[in-house]
C-alpha cells in the first residue's frame, strides 16, 4: 500500500483543560524511592552520570513503562518547537513524501522552503539520506533522519528519471505554511486542504468558506490527508460549517467514566452542498474527529485510506522546571459512539493510489462523469477523465495482450479497492458491480458468479490482469495504436 507522509508534522495532539492532581502517601513513597536510588547512583556510579542524564533517565522510564507513544516530556528547550508545530510552523526543508518501494518519493515542494531554492521536484526519489540507503526504511525511520533542529544541515541523493543520481545539501528552517488552503477546480468545486488545526484553522476557514460561496461553488473536496491533527476546538468549530447547531461532534471520557460532549456552535451557517472528505493513513487525531462527525452524520463521503487511528486525548501540563508533559487523560468517541483507537476511520470509498484520490473525491462530486482510463503501451503515462496523471505506469505485454495493474484500474474506473488477508483477496465495488478476487485460488466472483482466472502476473509488487478481465465488470476496452482506452459503461437498467 503507498502511503504518503508530510515532513515534520509529527504532533497528534488534543489540547485540553488541564486538572490539578494530588499525591497520595504511595506516591510520595514511590517518588522517595526513585530520589533515593537516584542519589546512590550519582554519589557512588564508576561513570560518575550527571544530573541530566539521571533526570532524563528517570523520565523516559517513567514513560516507558506506560506504553503509550502519545504521553511526551518536553523540556524547555523543546517546547517552543512543539508549540510551533502546532501552529503549522516546522523546522525541515519543506517536502512531503509518500511510499514508492523501495524508496520514497517526493509528493509535494512547499513553495519558498530549501527544497523547493535547491530545485527538488515532485516525484523525485530520495535514495540515500547523508550517505545512508533509503531502501526498505519506513517513511516514518526516512523522515527521521531527514528532520533536524534549523540552521543544521542535510545531504539528500535525488533520483530523477533521465538524470543521472546526484547529491544536494539543504539548509533546515523553520517554515510557516497556512493552516488552510484552497483552489476552484474545473467544474466550480472547491478545493479545500487543512494542513493542521491551530488556532487560526477555524477562522481561516471562514474565510475561504465567504469566498467559496462568492464564486458559487456547486461542491466541496474538503483535503484532511496528512492533516496530524492539532487542537480539538479547532476540529468542532470546522464542523460546525456543515452540520446544523446543537449536534454532537465528539464525546470524551475519561479513566472515571466522566464524559464531555462538544456540539456545534452554530455561530457560522452551515454548508448546504456535496461534500467528499480525503483521508489518509496520516490523517489523525483532531482531523479524524471531524472525518467521523460528518461520516457518522452521513453529510460527507470519505474517500482515501484508513486514517491514523488516534483517539484518545492529550493535556498540556506545564511544569515547574520550564518544560511540559503531554498527558494523555481521556479517549474519544464518535457521535455514533465509535471509539476509533487504533483502528481508524475507514473511507466509504477505498482508494489507496494516491495520485487517484482527488480524481475518485470529483467523481463523486460528479457522478454522471463519464469514467475512463487511456494507458500508452509505449512509454509511461496515463489519462483518467480526460486528465493526464503523473504516475509511471506502463502496461505489461505478455502474447501479444496487453495487462494493466488490477488496483489502480479499478479505482480510475470509480470502483472503491480493498484487500484482504494481506493482500490475498481483493474487494472491489462499483454501484451494483462487485468482484471478489480470491489471488491464491485464482478465482473471481462477480455480482454473484463464480469465475476461473488463470492469468496473474505480480510486478513491482503490483498484481496485473489482462485487460479482456475487465470486461466481465461492464468495462468496454478499445485499443488505437499505441493508446489503450478502458472506460466503464452504465448499468443496463431492465
Amino acid at each position: 500500500m503507498q502511503t504518503r507522509l508530510v515532513l515534520l508534522l509529527v504532533v497528534l495532539l488534543f489540547f485540553l483543560p488541564v486538572f490539578p492532581a494530588g499525591a497520595g502517601d504511595d506516591l510520595e513513597q514511590g517518588a522517595a524511592a526513585v530520589v533515593e536510588v537516584m542519589d546512590n547512583i550519582y554519589h557512588y556510579h564508576v561513570a560518575r552520570p550527571g544530573v541530566d542524564q539521571l533526570v532524563d533517565g528517570a523520565i523516559n522510564g517513567l514513560l516507558g513503562s506506560l506504553g503509550d507513544p502519545y504521553t511526551e516530556y518536553f523540556s524547555a528547550e523543546d517546547l517552543p518547537g512543539f508549540t510551533d508545530s502546532l501552529e503549522g510552523n516546522f523546522a525541515g526543508i519543506g517536502v512531503e513524501l509518500e511510499g514508492w518501494p523501495p524508496y520514497p518519493q517526493v509528493a509535494r515542494v512547499l513553495p519558498g522552503s530549501p527544497a523547493y531554492r535547491a530545485g527538488i521536484r515532485e516525484k523525485d526519489l530520495i535514495i540515500r539520506v547523508n550517505g545512508e540507503d533509503t531502501a526498505g526504511l519506513t517513511l516514518s525511520q526516512v523522515v527521521e533522519k531527514i528532520r533536524g533542529p534549523a540552521g543544521s544541515r542535510v545531504e539528500l541523493t535525488i533520483r530523477r528519471e533521465g538524470s543521472p543520481d546526484f547529491n544536494v545539501e539543504l539548509v533546515r528552517e523553520t517554515i510557516t505554511s497556512p493552516q488552510v488552503e484552497w483552489q476552484l477546480l474545473p467544474g466550480n468545486i472547491g478545493y479545500v486542504r487543512v494542513n493542521v488545526f491551530g488556532s487560526r484553522t477555524a477562522e481561516e476557514f471562514g474565510a475561504l468558506v465567504r469566498e467559496c460561496q462568492a464564486k458559487g461553488i456547486k461542491g466541496m473536496i474538503l483535503d484532511l490527508r496528512n492533516d496530524p491533527g492539532g487542537y480539538l476546538q479547532a476540529a468542532v468549530d470546522l464542523a460546525g460549517y456543515f452540520l446544523p447547531a446543537g449536534q454532537v461532534v465528539v464525546t470524551t471520557v475519561d479513566r472515571n467514566g466522566q464524559k464531555e460532549v462538544y456540539y456545534t456552535a452554530g455561530k457560522a451557517p452551515a454548508l448546504d452542498l456535496p461534500l467528499v472528505v480525503l483521508v489518509n493513513d496520516m490523517s489523525a487525531s483532531s482531523a479524524e474527529v471531524l472525518a467521523a462527525a460528518l461520516q457518522d452524520y452521513r453529510r460527507a463521503v470519505l474517500v482515501g485510506d484508513r486514517t491514523y487511528g488516534k483517539g484518545v486525548v492529550q493535556a498540556i501540563i506545564p511544569l515547574q522546571t520550564g518544560g511540559a508533559l503531554k498527558l494523555t487523560i481521556a479517549r474519544y468517541l464518535t457521535p455514533r459512539g465509535r471509539s476509533i483507537d487504533g483502528r481508524g476511520v475507514e473511507p466509504d470509498r477505498w482508494v489507496s493510489t494516491p495520485s487517484l484520490q482527488l480524481v475518485a473525491a470529483r467523481q463523486e462530486l460528479q457522478p454522471q462523469t463519464p469514467r475512463n482510463v487511456v494507458f500508452n503501451l509505449s512509454r509511461p503515462g496515463v489519462i483518467v477523465n480526460g486528465e493526464k496523471i503523473n504516475d509511471n505506469i506502463l502496461p505489461l505485454i505478455q502474447g501479444g495482450e496487453a495487462w494493466v495493474p488490477l488496483r489502480f484500474t479499478l479505482e480510475a474506473l470509480g470502483f472503491s479497492v480493498h484487500w484482504q488477508g494481506e493482500g490475498r483477496r481483493v474487494l472491489a465495488c462499483a454501484g451494483q458491480r462487485e468482484l471478489v478476487l480470491d489471488v491464491g485460488m485464482k478465482t473471481a466472483t462477480i455480482e454473484g458468479q463464480k469465475m476461473r482466472v488463470e492469468s496473474l502476473l505480480t510486478r513491482g509488487g503490483s498484481l496485473y490482469l489482462p485487460v479482456a478481465f475487465f470486461s466481465h465488470l461492464g468495462v468496454k476496452v478499445q485499443r488505437e495504436g499505441e493508446q489503450l482506452k478502458l472506460e466503464l459503461l452504465p448499468v443496463k437498467q431492465e
